[in-house]
């Protein structure tokens, strides 16, 4: 992107660093490191992290925005993920939530590629369990999951990110 992408333009720092198009690559959240003093990101990849945000954040987890976020980190934590049925239903119920809390905090002149129009869970894979700490005996499931977020202008920006759940 260019510096003219982004005049005239509202942006957000970039939270998700390391994302590449193809290939492996560690996803790492830092606002900045020592290569660079930050990155901003504006359009669809705004929307995308907006959107990722809400997702991650447990619904009634902020003090004074208890309709903030949805239930999908809830089921996480608590071992409500058994199937792929499971996160698929679950996903649908957050998805509905996401969409109300996002379109509610938009206002009428932000960009069309900046406004919510639709999450698409595009796959889901649940990766055995395994030893987290092996004198706890604690274990893990982790969901691989990739969703499609559309802005209202068409555009599209694919999140791809695991989740770390109870067995």
């Amino acid at each position: 992107m260019s510096l003219q992408d982004y005049a005239q333009r509202r942006y957000d720092y970039l939270a998700l660093q390391n994302v590449q198009r193809k290939g492996d690559s560690l996803l790492g959240l830092e606002l900045f490191n020592s290569q660079t003093s930050g990155k901003i990101c504006t359009g669809v990849q705004k929307l995308a992290q907006r959107w990722l945000l809400e997702f991650m954040t447990e619904r009634g987890s902020l003090p004074g925005l208890p309709e903030r976020g949805c239930n999908f980190m809830k089921a996480a934590r608590t071992g409500g993920f058994r199937t792929r049925i499971n996160v698929e239903t679950i996903f649908s119920s957050a998805d509905m939530l996401i969409r109300r809390n996002l379109v509610a905090e938009e206002y009428a002149d932000m960009p069309a590629d900046e406004k919510f129009g639709s999450a698409e869970l595009l796959s889901v894979a649940i990766l055995p369990t395994f030893n987290v700490d092996q004198l706890s005996g604690t274990t893990a499931i982790y969901i691989n999951m990739r969703v499609k977020i559309t802005s209202l202008a068409g555009d599209e920006h694919v999140v791809i990110f695991p989740v770390e759940t109870l067995p």
